[in-house]
């Protein structure tokens, strides 16, 4: 059994890593646990358990900033944010039933969303997490106290520290302390649906909405076998695949957009709309993956340039006979290949699959083992591998920040 240290100060964190340095004892990081799964088993036997280093510093919602522990629930977080009618712009998703069987929903902490880089439907209008970090505060592996930014975005000058520190999975240094960007919620939330069974005309429709002057913060498109599961009875009904375009802003200009998207792919399939509280809840299942969590088989992410999205979609699932969901436009593939066995081979035929349209693919959700035998992220090349290297040395020299959570027995990698 793990032997677990739980910090509540950041003296007490940096004294933690200080003794772990000191006796060259590796460190499994963790928050909740909700994202545990997510890469490669640490290799160490101690925990580092940040749930008990939370608190939120101070929250100006006329400044359009907070500022809290990294152990903070994210749930709390976004609790907070609507009592003022604001949120997060890039909608992260909150999904351990994705990652992790036995996690208590809504258990995502603020840390472990921006140590894995986590971002959601709204990515493609204004960015991901790393994005709207002003600042942190955190240990090395070093034992050393170090910080980027401050509480407004001209305090990020020379090297931006929060954009590496966002998807290194917790392996260069451990942050205690993050500060944030907030934004008011939009006046109106509509939502577009279109019935589109074939992947291939859903990248199309929303490769056509993305550049019209309609101005979607949301397009996805979900298969007709998975749209129950989004607990929106209007796109249920509707007894097909979806396309669904969203569109946010002043009631008039909403109403104006969205029969203007209804036009313009009328030749797609028949059309619905969804007001303000449907629009929500579906994008929140979304943003979490909602179709896919629970349940055994492996899942993947994969990454690709959004015009072809549809295209790789189509592929992914004739090749494989996996189930597929696209959001960012096309630009994310998640795909879900039934059961946990899965050869090698089928590994491979999804790397080579993504490679072949300029993108990558991750492997989010598998057993241990396999992830034990093959690389959960898209391998580097050689000169990406030396400069992560050496970055990795300069803020964990002993390795001693979450060991092979990036690849096996290597600490460090590519981020999210």
């Amino acid at each position: 059994m793990a032997d677990v240290i739980s910090p509540t100060t950041p003296e007490q964190l940096r004294d933690a890593i200080g003794w772990a340095l000191g006796s060259k004892t590796p460190l499994e990081i963790i928050g909740s646990g909700s994202k545990r799964e997510f890469g490669h088993a640490v290799a160490s036997d101690h925990v580092l358990d940040l749930s008990k280093l939370t608190g939120v510093l101070f929250y100006e919602p006329e400044e359009l900033v907070m500022s809290v522990r990294a152990g903070t629930s994210l749930a709390e977080i976004q609790g907070l944010l609507r009592e003022k009618n604001q949120q997060f712009h890039f909608e992260p998703g909150n999904f351990p039933g994705l990652l992790a069987d036995g996690v208590v929903d809504h258990a995502g902490t603020i840390g472990g969303l921006i140590a894995t880089n986590l971002s959601g439907p709204r990515r493609i209008k204004v960015g991901a997490a790393r994005d709207h970090i002003l600042g942190f505060e955190a240990i090395s592996g070093r034992a050393e106290d170090f910080k980027s930014g401050g509480r407004v975005m001209k305090n990020v000058t020379g090297f931006d520290l929060s954009k590496l520190m966002s998807g290194s999975f917790g392996t260069l240094g451990v942050m205690h302390t993050i500060t944030m960007k907030v934004m008011p919620r939009d006046e109106k939330t509509r939502t577009v649906l279109i019935a589109c069974d074939d992947p291939k005309a859903a990248g199309r429709a929303m490769t056509d909405a993305m550049g019209s002057e309609n101005e979607v913060s949301g397009a996805a498109w979900i298969a007709s076998a998975d749209v129950a599961k989004l607990g929106v009875s209007v796109a249920t009904e509707m007894g097909s695949g979806i396309v669904a375009l969203r569109v946010e802003g002043p009631a008039p200009s909403v109403a104006w957009r969205c029969e203007a998207l209804r036009k313009l792919l009328a030749d797609i399939g028949a059309s619905e709309e969804l007001h303000s509280t449907n629009s929500e809840a579906f994008w929140a299942a979304v943003a979490d993956v909602a179709p896919f969590a629970g349940g055994s088989g492996l899942l993947w992410r994969v990454s690709v340039p959004p015009a072809s999205g549809g295209d790789v979609a189509a592929t992914l699932a004739a090749e494989t006979g996996g189930a597929i969901m696209m959001d960012w436009a096309g630009a994310q593939i998640w795909l879900r290949l039934p059961g946990a066995d899965v050869a090698d081979a089928m590994v491979d035929k999804t790397r080579q699959i993504a490679l072949a349209a300029d993108g990558r693919a991750v492997l989010v959700r598998a057993p241990v083992d396999i992830r034990n035998r093959i690389s959960v992220f898209q391998s580097e090349d050689a000169a990406l591998a030396r400069i992560n290297a050496k970055i990795r040395a300069n803020f964990d020299p002993a390795a001693i920040l979450n060991p092979g959570r990036m690849m096996p027995s290597i600490s460090g990698g590519e981020g999210a």
